[in-house]
């Protein structure tokens, strides 16, 4: 897998990407019921526009936010900035996450994981986020999972935005290196016609449960949606709650 997230994350993914607020709004309070309390020290990898640091630093959280878009990231910066809310937005690359026991806990959303083709750089990740926790610190994950992919496959999509922007997505999942595949083109008011994608590993929770465990993070719950329903091979999210050992 080629490094694609360097160009997808731009200005545009928010545009042509619609994310319902009332989803958000649910994903924080799944979050606030599994974190610890505030004011706790709380690290967002892959922050994004800051759709989950901004809400859980106005409930108390000390919030740090990762990522390695700087348009992202610019977004985030100036959402908190109209909400008054204190957060701190670092530029950075989640493979050499740069803190040393600095977090009581850390978060990792919307399928932010898996991004890397070398399985060593994706473990990487895990090493980096157990590194920045504190002894006892906790970890929840939210991502895709392998079972699901094969047993309900996503198929081709379009959609027509508010400006008359039509997207069309192509999905395509390798079972044999486990990977998903979205190709993602759209035509914007003006006729010109873009393409991007990205390629994301998925993991069973047996796999992922083994990197944790390498990683010192031991999985202390398992969840199969932002309901915290339980985990099942067709429930349509994976969501892992670990601890720092």
């Amino acid at each position: 897998m080629s490094e694609w997230w360097r160009e997808y994350f731009d200005d545009g993914y928010l545009q042509r990407y619609i994310f319902d607020p009332e989803h958000t709004v649910a994903e924080v309070l799944m979050l606030r019921d599994l974190l610890p309390e505030p004011p706790a020290d709380l690290l967002d990898l892959a922050c994004g526009q800051g759709r989950h640091s901004i809400p859980l630093a106005q409930g108390g959280f000390q919030v740090t936010g990762l990522d390695a878009s700087p348009e992202l990231l610019a977004q985030a910066k100036h959402a908190a900035a109209a909400a008054a809310v204190t957060a701190t937005f670092v530029a950075g690359d989640m493979r050499t996450i740069p803190y040393v026991e600095c977090f009581d806990a850390a978060i990792n959303m919307f399928t932010a994981f898996g991004y890397f083709a070398d399985e060593a750089e994706n473990q990487a990740v895990l090493n980096g986020i157990a590194r920045a926790l504190k002894p006892g610190g906790r970890l929840v994950m939210e991502l895709a999972h392998r079972d699901r992919a094969v047993q309900a496959p996503q198929h081709n999509d379009w959609y027509e935005l508010d400006d008359g922007t039509t997207v069309w997505l192509r999905r395509h999942f390798d079972a044999v290196r486990g990977i998903s595949t979205t190709i993602e083109r759209w035509r914007d008011p003006e006729g010109n016609e873009h393409e991007r994608y990205h390629r994301i590993r998925l993991y069973t929770a047996t796999e992922l449960g083994a990197m944790l465990r390498s990683a010192g993070l031991t999985p202390i719950n398992w969840f199969g949606s932002i309901a915290l329903q339980s985990f099942s091979a067709d429930a349509p999210r994976m969501i892992v709650v670990a601890g720092k050992d």
